[in-house]
């Protein structure tokens, strides 16, 4: 049952009620199985950004089983642990031929009329949303996914479409703040290998290279038994890898007593020690390296670097083993199923330049300065962060619009009004576009091109707007709405409907070329621009050529033709 929200103009519905779950979709003919498709896994989500990365592409035979279909404006949502916690959900944009395949692991989201793709994209970014679809997480540990049921009982507030837009343009402006600041941060991240590789690699000078084994001691750590609580009552830090995503250690999570130090295998290390995570999960994907700023004590998945300090300045072996951290990765960690390691020889036989004390300082200087400026960057993304998830919050209660939509009444129901009449005032456009490139008042165009052309603005348009909702059918992409629209022009005077055995024959006809152009007179500007490039582009083509051209650039909707199959028009 549907429900109120405090706004009287926003109803609260199930997301299935506005949205199809995992619709179906008709594929190509059985002969097009060679044709290559684009294939996108789950790793082709960037889950930061909600946008899908470079597919693979791979032949149609390949994917007419166990793949999710979707297209282009379909909201992707993850239903299996760790995907959906991670954040993996995208909207589909830019697919060539409008049908692409992905995991079985999706969730398709298809946005009816009554909502938009981007505010539903939106919507199930929230951190709640995510957290509502773990907790109604089903089956074995490791393998829990989301129900479909879970779309039934989640809720969504539609408000009017012209505040959705205006909800959808608050949020895109939000999260591409938030974007350039992620990437501003990946920039200066790779300053620091650069830095190190120009000064101490390619800029000619031949700095000696030494071992790490040659310039440093290592200690082992160790974890202080937990059944003695004496052990853990101390004030000493204790390092363990969860507080090394940190680049300087001042404190740390635990610690523990002088006792445990003197009956354990931990050490303790002086201030300005390097420490290494040598066995860990994350060693998958990143190289923990910190400098104890205290002295401190650790545990045995962490090693401690003691440089010779007569050749070596603590900070620059730090840094240095930060710049070279992805060809670490590759060289001397050891994989394992779940938790990897670093070969210890490996590590140690490592070489790295060793220039005199003064240039080493002279570097440190310099990533300082980077340091400072990145930690700037750092809190700039973390503030577009905190502003994103505040707006995206608010944006659902209505407490984002609330006063722009007090103050903006008038402008919004006129809105509604005119969002009534686009898809009628879309095909006149085009009838009207029609006739005037002809140059005959009276010249009539078929309802089959008049389909294909209003297809061809959903899907090459710039706008994104989806009016109908088009199907394979006898003549390609077919939406049986044109023909209630068509109805209620010629009921208003506009058009003519010259009505023939076979319905793809029908003929339209503008009726007043003068009474067509004042009700356009309201068309906006982008919608009236592109059906102008649609026409430029494909309305010289007869027919045959035009289905010819619509079928090959968007095979599965040729999936019913008549003709040939749909492959080709003869």
């Amino acid at each position: 049952m549907k429900k109120k929200t405090a706004r009287l103009d926003w109803t609260t519905v199930p997301v299935s009620e506005v949205a199809q779950v995992n619709p179906r979709e008709t594929l190509p003919p059985r002969d097009a199985d060679d044709l290559l498709v684009p294939l996108y896994e789950m790793a082709a989500i960037d889950e930061f950004a909600g946008v899908l990365r470079e597919p693979a592409m791979v032949h149609l035979s390949a994917c007419r089983s166990g793949r999710t279909k979707f297209r282009n404006g379909d909201v992707l949502f993850a239903k299996i642990t760790p995907c959906v916690q991670n954040g993996k959900s995208a909207l589909a944009s830019g697919i060539e031929g409008d049908l692409g395949f992905g995991s079985s692991e999706f969730y398709v989201l298809r946005a009816k009329s009554k909502i938009l793709p981007e505010y539903l994209f939106f919507f199930v970014r929230q951190k709640s949303v995510v957290q509502s679809a773990v907790e109604s997480f089903s089956g074995t540990s490791g393998r829990q996914r989301v129900p479909t049921t879970f779309w039934d009982r989640l809720t969504i507030p539609v408000p009017p479409l012209p505040v959705q837009e205006r909800i959808v343009q608050i949020l895109q402006r939000a999260d591409e703040m938030r974007q350039k600041r992620q990437e501003a941060l990946k920039i200066s991240d790779a300053i620091l290998p650069s830095i190190f590789h120009h000064t101490f690699e390619t800029d000619g000078r031949k700095w000696p290279r030494k071992c790490v084994g040659e310039i440093v001691r290592t200690k082992s750590g160790g974890t202080p038994s937990r059944k003695r609580p004496e052990f853990w009552s101390g004030s000493i830090p204790w390092v363990s890898p969860s507080d090394m995503k940190v680049t300087e250690i001042y404190d740390t999570e635990e610690h523990i007593s002088e006792k445990a130090i003197d009956e354990s295998a931990t050490n303790l290390v002086d201030p300005n020690t390097i420490l290494v995570v040598v066995r860990s999960g994350i060693l998958a994907h990143t190289f923990p390296v910190a400098i104890a700023r205290t002295a401190v004590t650790f545990n045995q998945d962490i090693r401690a670097l003691l440089p010779e300090k007569e050749i070596l300045v603590p900070e620059y072996l730090l840094w240095a083993l930060k710049a070279r951290a992805p060809h670490v990765l590759m060289s001397v960690v050891k994989r394992g199923s779940t938790v990897h390691s670093i070969d210890s020889s490996r590590f140690l036989d490592m070489t790295v330049p060793v220039p005199p004390i003064a240039v080493q300082r002279t570097f440190v200087s310099q990533v300082e300065q980077l340091v400072t400026a990145s930690g700037r960057l750092h809190s700039s993304a973390s503030d577009s962060e905190n502003l994103f998830g505040s707006l995206l919050t608010r944006a659902f209660t209505g407490d984002l619009t609330l006063e722009w939509e007090a103050t903006n009444s008038n402008w919004i129901n006129a809105q509604i009004e005119l969002q009534e009449r686009l898809p009628r005032l879309l095909l006149l456009a085009i009838i009207r576009e029609s006739v005037r490139a002809r140059k005959i008042n009276q010249a009539p165009i078929l309802i089959t091109a008049l389909m294909k052309y209003a297809f061809l603005f959903q899907m090459e348009g710039n706008g994104g707007r989806r009016f109908y909702r088009f199907v394979p059918y006898h003549y390609g992409p077919f939406a049986s709405e044109v023909y209630d629209d068509l109805k209620r022009l010629q009921a208003e005077g506009l058009a003519s409907i010259d009505y023939e055995t076979d319905n793809e024959k029908t003929r339209i006809t503008l009726t007043d070329t003068s009474k067509a152009d004042a009700a356009l007179a309201e068309l906006p500007g982008d919608m009236h621009e592109d059906i102008v490039a649609v026409l430029d582009a494909y309305g010289e083509m007869d027919l045959k050529v035009l289905l010819n051209a619509v079928y090959k650039k968007y095979p599965a909707y040729a999936k019913k033709s008549r003709l040939s199959r749909g492959r080709s028009v003869k």
